[in-house]
């Protein structure tokens, strides 16, 4: 669970988001929903240790989340980042095998979890390429060797920043299936701008406005016509939910 406490989010000094108080709990299917520019990743960022904040308070299943060290935030949070990197020059089993580090790291055992490492290849359809380069994929093959070692790293709580990002539209759908019934037993946290997907699929959701304020809830009760022309400061016609 993550418990936030009159959180203000801020990038550099603009303040993006204002005194934020929400909860997300193990069982719930999040999305964070936004305009370019209004805190998205940053708030996702701080949500998961890799931002300092300065006004509020983050509690990760009660620990306050400054006091968790790297390797104790990362066997509690697996971290999706937007922006994709090559890295090693590895095959795709031995980079997500790397999604077990923090387990290992604190047994001193560097032995990967072969169930779950299988499971994660199997999920992301990555059987054929388990063996290639990571530098000799494409860039959706990638994305899944990303997605695949979050899942390998098996932590309660997964935030995902644009998971679907380099996916076909076929596989969009395999994942976010795959990410609801994760989320029976653990804590998903995404950022996406794929409003049809968050309706389907997310149980909770959170709107950040352009002046700071936020819509959260239930999917079924924000992810309403007003609510989205709001976050976006557009018109759109009334059939874009369905």
């Amino acid at each position: 669970m993550i418990e936030i406490k009159n959180l203000t989010v801020l990038n550099k000094e603009q303040k993006l988001i204002s005194n934020l108080n929400a909860t997300f709990k193990e069982g719930e299917f999040w999305a964070i929903l936004g305009k370019n520019g209004t805190g998205k990743t940053t708030l996702l960022h701080t949500l998961a240790g890799l931002l300092d904040y300065r006004i509020g308070q983050i509690t990760v299943n009660g620990i306050e989340l400054r006091s968790l060290s790297s390797i104790q935030r990362a066997r509690e949070i697996a971290v999706l980042s937007q922006l994709m990197e090559t890295g090693l020059n590895c095959t795709v089993e031995q980079n997500i095998a790397y999604g077990r580090y923090a387990w290992n790291k604190l047994k001193n055992n560097n032995r990967s979890d072969e169930k779950l490492i299988n499971a994660a290849i199997n999920n992301m359809e990555l059987e054929e390429l388990r063996k290639k380069s990571i530098q000799e994929i494409s860039g959706g093959e990638l994305r899944k060797v990303e997605i695949a070692t979050i899942l390998a790293q098996n932590s309660q709580i997964m935030i995902l920043d644009e998971p679907l990002n380099h996916l076909d539209i076929s596989f969009r759908y395999k994942l976010m299936h795959l990410l609801k019934q994760l989320s029976d037993k653990k804590l998903i946290i995404i950022v996406t701008h794929d409003i049809q997907y968050v309706k389907a699929y997310c149980s909770h959701v959170m709107l950040l406005n352009k002046n700071g304020e936020t819509s959260i809830g239930l999917t079924s009760d924000i992810m309403n016509i007003n609510n989205i022309n709001k976050m976006l400061d557009t018109n759109l016609p009334n059939n874009i939910l369905l």
